[in-house]
């Protein structure tokens, strides 16, 4: 997909990334978007032509929701999360609230 936002190159992949990203912490149900919204949001992003998410498990739901509202755009993005947040699968926090092993 071609873009006119600036990109740069993804590590040795050869890929182009736009230098934009969404941060999909704003997908977190407690932030009182609605399932509705939320699709409607993630397809707004890639017809942008944003190609770069952001999300981690200390978001929420939004691995769950940007699964549901766009694998079937799944070649039109590149999805990136982090690790270590210690939460329980209704993203409650845990002692301790990091774990890097």
């Amino acid at each position: 997909m071609s873009t006119l936002l600036p990109t740069r190159v993804l590590g040795r992949t050869r890929r182009d990334v736009t230098q934009l990203g969404y941060g999909a912490m704003e997908l977190n149900p407690r932030r009182e978007l609605s399932e509705h919204e939320a699709g409607r949001l993630l397809n707004a992003v890639l017809d942008a032509g944003i190609n770069y998410i952001d999300t981690a498990p200390d978001y929420g739901q939004s691995e769950t929701r940007i699964g549901r509202h766009i694998s079937h755009r799944r070649d039109e993005f590149f999805l990136a999360t982090k690790c270590g947040c210690n939460i329980t699968a209704d993203c409650e926090r845990l002692d301790p609230p990091h774990v890097w092993t």
